[in-house]
């Protein structure tokens, strides 16, 4: 998806068939965002998809580049592949920044 409004809700529907489990990632607050959109959506069906939803923790971030404001946040490529790694060997429905999941 390149856009939160209007959600295209004809192929999340589309990948919730085909699909069990979901991954969002965003370089934007998680709460309010396209994410939030996804699970909201989702979260409506009978037996909704397993939802991982990563991208930034709501609070004010340091100044910096975005690649080094995206590698402190775990946005960068190995932090996401982290995430997902840590979340499918857990295999829960979860949402959270992945600060959170660099902290464990």
């Amino acid at each position: 998806m390149r856009f939160i409004k209007p959600l295209d809700e004809a192929l999340l529907l589309k990948l919730a068939e085909e699909h069990h489990h979901f991954v969002t990632i965003e370089d934007n607050a998680i709460d309010g965002g396209a994410g939030s959109a996804v699970n909201q959506f989702l979260g409506q069906l009978e037996g909704p998809p397993a939802i991982l939803n990563l991208g930034l923790a709501d609070r004010f971030l340091d100044q910096a580049s975005r690649k080094q404001l995206l590698q402190a946040s775990g946005l960068d490529a190995e932090g996401i592949v982290k995430a997902v790694a840590n979340w499918t060997q857990n295999s829960q429905t979860c949402a959270f920044s992945l600060k959170d999941v660099k902290s464990h």
